[in-house]
């Protein structure tokens, strides 16, 4: 269960970090209905799509890297029981996504 909880926290981040060259691909090719950032603001032509894309790609490097330091930080002190710090980890790693729209969604 240990490995688990291990695989589950540091899953978001690392992805996150490792996603730039996805997000590049998909900002090259043409608006997708299935991935990448998909809002009606994205959506509206092809310069907005590129934008969205790979600004979502800079932002999830950036948060990826501190979501990685924070995950560590919570490993190590143990502020909680195992399975609630992976809730924690996964609630705050899903908002961080959510805000990353936000903030896209808003520059465009």
């Amino acid at each position: 269960m240990k490995f688990f909880f291990l695989i589950i926290d540091y899953s978001i981040p690392v992805f996150m970090i490792f996603s730039y060259p996805w997000w590049k691909k998909i900002a090259n090719g043409d608006i997708n209905q299935y991935a990448g950032m998909r809002t009606t603001r994205s959506m509206e032509n092809k310069e907005n799509w590129k934008k969205a894309q790979l600004l979502c790609g800079k932002y999830c490097i950036r948060v990826g890297i501190v979501l990685l330091v924070f995950v560590i930080l919570m490993r190590s002190l143990r502020l909680l029981a195992m399975e609630w710090n992976s809730v924690l980890i996964a609630s705050i790693n899903s908002f961080a996504l959510l805000v990353i729209t936000y903030y896209v969604n808003k520059q465009l």
